[in-house]
């Protein structure tokens, strides 16, 4: 091993597909499929195979070469202030290689002021993790995360959809606790499957008999998706992820892959009886030296009794409006419902699905500091059905345009996006 400094040679040996003893040619697809592996652990921004002949007639070396990047790295940033919420903020960091041991550590973080709906309180939101990808040098891994949210969340009692303002909104707050784990099994060198585990504690203080006035001055029920008073949510859950992307910061060829499901019963000591769905694909393509296109496909289904913050929210599914900020509402503000189908009368749904096509243009890259940039142009679909919103009405085929725009760019602390939607989704409109 050559250039790792911080990180412990055990954490690259495990990493690699071969081991002492076995056979292997200078062509063999495990040498690539290696690097690979190597650059998924986070902790390079280059890595480099090569072999050499040995001591002994048929013994070849393998030598690794490593560049080290930042290991402590800043997520995401969360900031903004719309028409209910004055401001909120935070942080999301992550050290990955913990004194060198290979142990990821993490937290985060949200505050957001005292909403301007009737019943608004502030909001916070806290977070904890720890990851081991791999046990004792062995092929199985897992994570243990803590966290507590304290949250005020808005429902529409008047007003048309398309108006955000906080006088058509009145707010109930809920409680979160709880914490969840996973034990990962390495399947093979880019793939690994985990299982999932939570259970949480809540506590809901939802008001008396909750309507909305219709523009007929029809009053109708509206549901909040959550018990009044304690409950506990209790899930087990299967994720799979397999991901062949030579450089997973700025990619530029391969695919990732993942697939999670998910569901809570009684039995397991939940108040709610629900599942859930996840599936993402993503692919790029080099189309030519420096140009890369990309295909971005993402579906979500919920069924059954699912918790209010179980349910898909559309700040999870349309990157234009302000985001789901570690579970905490802080916009009223609708989609723009650009192509005139409904979508703006959508806040929770059961069904979503995104497909997203990308451009990017490589600017630069360099060997210090800000190690790459991206220029990118975007445009898909999304679309989000409910059958159970807060206080809404449904329309038939909800769909609308994402469209973005902006740099990427990698650095010693991180990935920075600067787009377009991703300033939509932080001013107030």
């Amino acid at each position: 091993m050559v250039g790792n400094r911080w990180t412990g040679e055990e954490h690259i040996r495990r990493a690699l597909p071969v081991r002492p003893g076995q056979v292997l040619r200078a062509s063999d697809p495990r040498l690539r499929a290696a690097r690979f592996k190597v650059l998924a652990l986070g902790y390079f921004r280059d890595v480099d195979l090569s072999l050499r002949k040995g001591s002994t007639r048929g013994h070849v070396i393998l030598t690794v070469r490593v560049v080290e990047r930042g290991t402590v790295v800043l997520n995401r940033i969360f900031f903004g202030n719309t028409l209910i919420t004055p401001w909120w903020a935070g942080l999301d960091l992550t050290e990955r290689n913990f004194f060198g041991t290979g142990v990821g550590v993490g937290g985060a973080f949200v505050l957001a002021g005292q909403g301007k709906e009737t019943g608004a309180d502030k909001q916070q939101a806290y977070q904890l993790r720890i990851e081991d990808s791999s046990l004792f040098g062995s092929e199985v891994g897992a994570h243990l995360s803590g966290y507590y949210d304290d949250a005020s969340e808005p429902y529409r009692v008047r007003g048309p959809t398309d108006e955000g303002a906080a006088d058509n909104f009145a707010a109930f707050d809920y409680r979160r606790i709880g914490g969840r784990g996973g034990v990962t099994l390495n399947l093979a060198p880019l793939s690994r499957l985990t299982l999932l585990a939570r259970f949480e504690s809540v506590h809901a203080d939802l008001p008396p008999s909750p309507t909305r006035t219709l523009t007929d001055g029809t009053r109708v029920p509206v549901d909040l998706l959550l018990e009044d008073g304690d409950s506990r949510v209790a899930t087990l859950g299967l994720l799979f992820e397999r991901d062949t992307r030579p450089d997973p910061i700025l990619p530029f060829a391969g695919n990732h892959t993942l697939l999670l499901a998910e569901g809570g019963a009684g039995f397991l000591g939940s108040s709610y009886d629900f599942g859930t769905a996840l599936v993402r694909h993503e692919r790029w393509w080099s189309v030519r030296p420096g140009h890369v296109v990309s295909m971005h496909l993402t579906g979500g289904a919920v069924v059954g009794d699912a918790p209010l913050f179980e349910r898909l929210h559309v700040g999870d599914i349309d990157r234009m409006v302000s985001a789901h900020a570690l579970g905490l509402v802080v916009s009223t503000t609708p989609p723009f419902d650009l192509l005139g189908t409904g979508s703006d009368e959508i806040t929770y749904g059961e069904v979503a699905g995104l497909v997203e096509g990308q451009y990017a243009y490589r600017l630069f890259r360099r060997k210090r500091g800000v190690y790459g940039g991206d220029l990118f142009v975007g445009a898909g679909l999304w679309s989000l059905w409910s059958t159970r919103d807060i206080g809404v009405t449904k329309p038939d085929f909800p769909v609308d345009l994402l469209l973005d725009a902006g740099l990427r760019l990698d650095t010693e602390i991180g990935i920075f996006e600067l787009s377009l939607a991703n300033a939509l989704g932080r001013v107030p409109l």
